[in-house]
């Protein structure tokens, strides 16, 4: 019995070490050329807050999408674990940019990974 489990918790270690380890893509999915914006994060979050209010004091179009709504939380965490990106705990608010996913930026790092993003 000690083997069986001893084997499952090697096992178990391996797959998620695969999973850190094995390939990942570093951009998400979108179409070239048409830049976005989307704002995952929470109404009662501060830092969600100033960077909506910065994004429009900057005349960027942008999608809000609220953390609490459960499906919303699904898609974003789909769309970090393909990146590799703890779900577990992490920052608001995430930032997509033209399939670039931000935790927590910097307002001049997001405009830089809008600006550069083909």
């Amino acid at each position: 019995m000690k083997r069986l489990v001893l084997g499952l918790v090697v096992l178990l270690g391996l797959y998620q070490a695969w999973g850190k380890l094995g390939p990942r893509n570093e951009v998400l999915a979108h179409v070239p050329g048409s830049p976005y914006l989307v704002v995952y994060g929470r109404d009662s979050c501060g830092y969600t807050g100033q960077m909506r209010t910065e994004l429009a004091r900057q005349g960027m179009a942008f999608s809000y999408r609220q953390v609490d709504n459960g499906a919303v939380a699904d898609e974003l965490h789909d769309k970090m674990h393909q990146l590799g990106l703890n779900t577990a705990y992490y920052e608001l608010p995430v930032v997509e940019v033209n399939g670039h996913l931000l935790v927590r930026p910097e307002l001049d790092r997001l405009l830089q990974v809008y600006r550069n993003s083909p």
